[in-house]
């Protein structure tokens, strides 16, 4: 199978985040332009994108910026094209722009410039989601196809957030008495491989759980607290027992 077209990781990247404005004076954006975001928009695996970033980011081609991410409750890493990179973005969408490429239109093959598909369509495309079907198709593009990419994303997102939540809730039946032994250990770095859940994500959930853990330890403490009130300064031996399980089961 020989595709449309090819283009470079790196190349890829910057085409996508081409069609996002600078993050400069931003606070809060979408989850588009993370790590995640961009894995799934450009077609790169979350367990290589960051290498493909932190490269790009050495080169001064974008930029990396700690952003409040619309649906999560702390902040991720997020990326937006430098001046050098809108500069190399235009470049690109040159090149991509004046290449022909054959496109089935109701039912009839004809041949388009890469930067007249957009209007040949019933939906707006970005050149970025067109380059992601081109390098997928070996004969010629499908104006249905094209114009379902949006419909397939959701699905393709639906079915990223299913998997998710069953790491989430997994992850968190393990961390529910506060300690993770290595058998559980070993079965969530399992799941995790199966499901495609990045380090990222992992470390994000997990320090949401462990929040919650140690909020719930306070909870337990204050309780203690108020036991140890009632008992007095001397315990009877019974009563020193009880404290001391307390305390190895709850980790005080």
């Amino acid at each position: 199978m020989t595709a449309l077209i090819t283009l470079p990781t790196e190349e890829r990247i910057i085409l996508y985040l081409s069609d996002f404005k600078p993050l400069e004076d931003v606070y809060e954006t979408t989850i588009e332009l993370t790590q995640q975001g961009i894995s799934q928009n450009v077609g790169v695996q979350r367990k290589h994108i960051s290498r493909y970033l932190k490269k790009l980011v050495e080169d001064g081609i974008i930029k990396e910026k700690r952003c409040h991410v619309i649906g999560s409750k702390q902040r991720m890493k997020c990326y937006y094209l430098s001046w050098d990179g809108q500069v190399k973005a235009t470049e690109i969408k040159e090149y991509i722009g004046n290449k022909k490429v054959k496109m089935m239109i109701e039912g009839n093959i004809t041949e388009l410039l890469f930067s007249e598909i957009d209007g040949a369509t019933s939906v707006h495309l970005t050149l970025s989601d067109i380059v992601s079907e081109a390098m997928k198709a070996d004969e010629y593009l499908v104006k249905e196809n094209l114009e379902n990419i949006e419909e397939r994303k959701r699905r393709e997102l639906d079915a990223r957030t299913k998997k998710s939540d069953i790491y989430r809730e997994a992850l968190d039946a393990a961390w529910r008495n506060g300690v993770l032994t290595p058998s559980e250990k070993h079965l969530i770095d399992a799941l995790k491989e199966h499901l495609g859940v990045s380090d990222e994500e992992h470390d994000k959930m997990e320090n949401e759980i462990m929040n919650n853990i140690k909020y719930g330890k306070r909870e337990l403490l204050d309780i203690y607290s108020d036991i140890i009130s009632i008992i007095g300064t001397e315990p009877t031996a019974r009563e020193n027992e009880i404290l001391v399980l307390l305390k190895e089961r709850f980790g005080f």
